[in-house]
């Protein structure tokens, strides 16, 4: 065992629990465990927010849209596109594409014998992916569309509630015709799922049908759409492929990602790592701080002991070594304790969600957690680093103490 590892695991096991530094020891444990809790906290529920309402806001309408530009800045599908015009390579790629759906978007006012609520039909297809919407079901199975023309609709909690209909009851929708004064068209619809997402926008306004009843509403041929929809593959580079589907689209029609389309709600998201670095800087040198207290009081509480190792042959190099090496035992005792903590508060609020949240404020019901492996050893990494490159600053006090002076008195 080498001399400096000797000596600090010594200083360790016959150390005073009375002294001063003993306390201040204490004390920098405390704050450097404080600092990592606090540190995992924030990081484990940015990034589970972050991660949730991305992955809600991809699921309710893909990674991708393919629309009229005349439809952008609408949320009804104003001018169709005829499938002919896209070129099939463009929504059919499954190396990169792993869901793609047609849409019609379309206003209505809905109807019960008590109430009325004006709503938006996203009319889709067989090929639209209920499993994204699975996690927001409430009541109810959302259905499958086949062959032959399906009159079952699937409303919002929201839309539910104030319209007071439950599964299986049925609903009137009247569609405005372009022509002013024109007779609304009128369809029945029979509600078989209920669904809440969070989004209040979303949840206020969309319901789903049959996209071929809007077709026909709208006098549409089979092959007219609104837009389609598209699910990439995890892996995939969503900027740099709509930048491929763009330039192999007809100059009329536009593609848009989620993050343009949502851009409020993504710039909104992306405050929350500049949150978490302001946290992780103050977390750190308040951790250093402490610790370099710390050390001094441990240095001067030491100094006959530096003295007599300076008499008898320790360079300060190995002095300073000595002490930096009980500081990391300190600083990695104080880790070990606020991971402890720290990670078990984000494992009982991921299986147990007894944090709650405002919907209407941040989209979610419960606080989610996401703390990946590689960023969780890497944080622990990171303040150990710095903590200890910093502390070698008031271990350089070892070299200024005269072993004549601290030894010339008892």
């Amino acid at each position: 065992m080498r001399f400096e590892f000797f000596l600090a695991q010594r200083m360790r096991s016959s150390s005073n629990e009375s002294t001063v530094s003993a306390r201040i020891i204490k004390i920098a444990i405390v704050a450097i465990a404080l600092g990592i809790i606090m540190i995992l906290i924030a990081m484990g529920s940015s990034l589970g927010l972050q991660k949730e309402i991305k992955n809600k806001t991809i699921a309710l309408s893909g990674d991708l849209r393919i629309a009229p530009f005349e439809n952008n800045n609408s949320t009804i599908s104003i001018r169709p596109i005829d499938t002919i015009e896209l070129r099939k390579n463009v929504w059919e790629d499954q190396s990169k594409i792993s869901r793609a759906y047609p849409f019609i978007a379309k206003g209505v006012l809905l109807k019960t014998k008590q109430e009325f609520e004006g709503a938006i039909i996203k009319g889709i297809t067989s090929s639209f992916p209920w499993e994204k919407l699975t996690p927001y079901l409430v009541a109810g199975s959302y259905p499958q569309f086949d062959s032959s023309l399906s009159k079952e609709i699937v409303l919002s909690q929201s839309l539910a509630q104030k319209l007071q209909l439950k599964i299986g009851e049925r609903v009137t929708a009247y569609f405005q015709q372009k022509n002013e004064g024109s007779i609304p068209r009128v369809r029945y619809f029979t509600v078989t799922a209920i669904y809440q997402t969070g989004f209040p926008e979303f949840d206020n306004t969309f319901a789903f049908a049959d996209m071929r009843h809007l077709q026909r509403i709208n006098n549409w041929s089979e092959s007219e759409i609104g837009g389609m929809e598209m699910f990439l593959h995890p892996k995939e580079n969503v900027a740099i492929y709509a930048e491929e589907v763009y330039r192999a689209l007809p100059p009329h029609i536009d593609v848009q990602t989620a993050q343009q389309r949502y851009q409020s709600i993504f710039d909104w998201i992306a405050v929350f790592d500049f949150n978490v670095l302001i946290i992780l800087v103050i977390m750190i040198l308040v951790g250093t701080l402490n610790m370099a207290t710390a050390l001094l009081v441990l240095i001067l509480e030491r100094s006959r002991m530096i003295g007599v190792l300076k008499s008898m042959g320790a360079t300060n190099p190995q002095i300073q070594k000595l002490f930096l090496l009980n500081a990391v035992y300190i600083v990695g005792k104080g880790l070990l304790w606020g991971n402890l903590i720290g990670l078990g508060i984000l494992f009982s609020q991921y299986y147990f969600g007894w944090l709650q949240l405002d919907p209407t404020s941040y989209f979610v019901t419960t606080v989610p957690v996401e703390l990946p492996l590689h960023l969780w050893a890497g944080l622990n990494v990171l303040v150990l680093s710095v903590c200890s490159l910093l502390l070698w600053i008031p271990s350089l006090i070892i070299g200024r103490i005269d072993p004549t002076k601290v030894l010339r008195f008892r």
